[in-house]
């Protein structure tokens, strides 16, 4: 026996022609806004993020008809406060005004765009590892390719230790600087002093 309840929504909704409504949010245009914003959380000038853009559209496809799909600079946006901020996707993503998921397949897209464009690039993560029991800290770098294969970890910073000592000390550094490598390296400000 069916539930009456479920066949007098049915008859309601039918008659009724209810639908749910549909929210289309206004994307706003990033660029818009000043420099010293967009450094803040993009950690690009507006210039810069449009020179991104340009260089990475080519290997970005959307493979959407909908007419309210997301263009590839809203992306890359996203994308790069991703990165800028170290954050967990759902943090960018409320940011942002995104799901998780969504999120996570931007990023991916515009990895796979970094990937083709320069097959010889690698990634610096870097971070402070805390022990509260301990009251003691581990600077820690982690380097990986371009097929987000961990190519090189230093761990033996004690305390707090800014990132371009890390770098600059590092044994890849100075196969870097001897040439051994071909690739640029993708990393944060702190590495700016030794990659210039």
């Amino acid at each position: 026996m069916n539930n009456p309840v479920d066949e007098g929504a049915a008859l309601l909704h039918r008659e009724l022609n209810i639908r749910r409504e549909i929210v289309i949010r206004p994307r706003i245009d990033v660029l818009a806004f000043p420099d010293s914003y967009l450094l803040e959380r993009y950690r690009f000038t507006s210039q810069s993020i449009t020179y991104i853009h340009n260089l990475l559209r080519p290997y970005i496809y959307n493979f959407t008809n909908r007419s309210h799909a997301l263009t590839f600079q809203q992306m890359l946006c996203v994308v790069l406060r991703f990165f800028a901020n170290g954050s967990f996707l759902y943090n960018v993503g409320d940011a942002e005004h995104f799901s998780k998921a969504t999120v996570c397949r931007m990023v991916r897209k515009v990895c796979l765009a970094l990937k083709r464009l320069l097959p010889s690039l690698w990634f610096s993560l870097d971070m402070n590892l805390s022990e509260p029991l301990r009251r003691s800290s581990t600077g820690l770098q982690i380097i990986c390719d371009a097929a987000y294969i961990i190519s090189n970890v230093e761990a033996k910073w004690p305390g707090s230790v800014h990132d371009s000592r890390i770098y600059h000390e590092s044994n890849l550094s100075n196969r870097l600087q001897r040439g051994e490598f071909d690739g640029l390296l993708l990393g944060d400000r702190g590495y700016h002093a030794n990659l210039v």
